[in-house]
């Protein structure tokens, strides 16, 4: 058992695959029987203690903040005031074995900080990339800005005693912009015990709006611009043309007025549903109301939302960009499309004629996600701590 501190410069109920892969962990590790404590934004501008309501033993000290609106509608920036000493009071009521980072940024830079006071062995998981944040900036100062994040990142995450990166991908893109730790590949992981194949439960499609009597294609995620769900919904009207069929567009986010509003020029029919926000516990009936997955993400370092379809029994459709190919067998459980309306139009065909295969690609795509099931992600991690817990005694390192 270990005394784990996670820190995290975003967390729910902020909504991202950050947010939700450092909850995951934490409440995993704390499940296992490890005593973990959270350091994470609070969404008012105080600091507060509070128990996980998932995980009574995990607790979650929140500090205070303030909304980074109109730069991003979600994210919030922890304040700064006396932050080096509040993180010093935490520190010395959890003593931590270790330190676990999420992100690099304030509450990320000042547990490192602590940490390595105390001697006490910190990784990090990575889950950034700087295009996540492009939309926020004009395309002239993108590449500067990227450099610029990357340099801040590096000297946050090259001081680290292990960098976890969630796919050989992500590791890749670490490497070249300049990684030097140490650095293994873990998943993030995903729950097949909450997310399996089911028969399509009636309450979610009435309650979402979802009819029965037509195939679903739906995506999952925050409705920004580096989703694509733009791209998608195009795509959609387009095939839709010879193939009737719905798209369901699960989320909430900065552009949800605007994909809206295109969904009613491109469908005025109500092809295009959009749920709104979907609490955690109809999550797994949505997925189980579709037939197919579509993940257009323009930047993913893994697709917590792909692997949940994966898990659901869905063929899946995948952008042809980053992590995403990691999860797609060709022709297997899915087909991967290039980032353009016709492009994507086209699969969206050729999914619908293969109905028959559907079925199979499903098993296939539950056959390929069986390698990031959670309790095995949490081994791996685990051992890891094990290593740096050896390694920060002197010992030598298991064979």
């Amino acid at each position: 058992m270990f005394k784990v501190l996670v820190a995290c410069d975003t967390y729910p109920p902020q909504l991202n695959g950050a947010a939700v892969a450092a909850q995951r962990l934490a409440q995993g590790l704390a499940d296992r029987g490890n005593r973990v404590a959270v350091v994470a934004p609070n969404m008012a501008f105080r600091d507060e203690e509070q128990v996980e309501p998932a995980s009574p033993g995990m607790t979650v000290h929140r500090i205070k903040s303030f909304p980074a609106k109109p730069v991003h509608p979600q994210f919030r920036v922890p304040s700064w005031v006396r932050i080096n000493a509040k993180l010093s009071r935490i520190f010395d009521r959890v003593e931590p074995d270790l330190v676990h980072l999420q992100n690099h940024f304030i509450l990320g830079r000042g547990c490192l900080k602590q940490a390595r006071k105390r001697g006490i062995p910190v990784i990090g998981t990575n889950h950034f990339l700087p295009d996540n944040l492009f939309e926020y900036f004009p395309k002239p100062l993108r590449p500067a800005f990227s450099g610029v994040m990357w340099n801040h990142w590096m000297r946050v995450y090259n001081r680290l005693d292990c960098v976890v990166a969630p796919s050989n991908t992500c590791l890749g893109v670490l490497r070249q912009v300049g990684l030097t730790a140490p650095a293994r590949v873990i998943s993030n992981g995903v729950d097949l015990a909450r997310f399996s194949p089911a028969p399509a439960p009636a309450a979610i499609c009435e309650k979402y709006g979802i009819r029965r009597d037509a195939p679903v294609f739906l995506t999952v995620g925050r409705l920004e611009k580096d989703k694509r769900v733009d791209l998608v919904m195009r795509a959609a009207a387009s095939a839709n043309k010879s193939h009737p069929f719905q798209t369901v567009v699960v989320g909430k986010g900065k552009a949800e007025s605007e994909f809206r509003e295109m969904a009613g020029q491109l469908a005025p029919s109500g092809e295009i549903i959009f749920t709104g926000f979907v609490p955690d516990e109809d999550l797994p009936g949505i997925y189980n109301s579709a037939d197919v997955y579509v993940g257009a993400g323009a930047a993913e370092l893994q697709g917590i939302a792909v692997m949940e379809a994966m898990a659901s029994g869905l063929p899946v459709l995948a952008a042809n960009s980053i992590a995403l190919p990691e999860l797609i067998e060709e022709g297997g459980n899915g087909f991967l499309f290039e980032p353009a309306v016709e492009d994507l139009a086209g699969k969206m065909r050729q999914m619908l004629a293969c109905r028959e295969r559907w079925p199979d690609m499903g098993r296939h795509s539950l056959a390929g996600i069986q390698r990031h099931e959670m309790p095995a992600v949490l081994e791996q991690i685990e051992a890891l701590y094990r290593e740096m817990a050896a390694a920060r005694r002197g010992e030598p390192a298991a064979s």
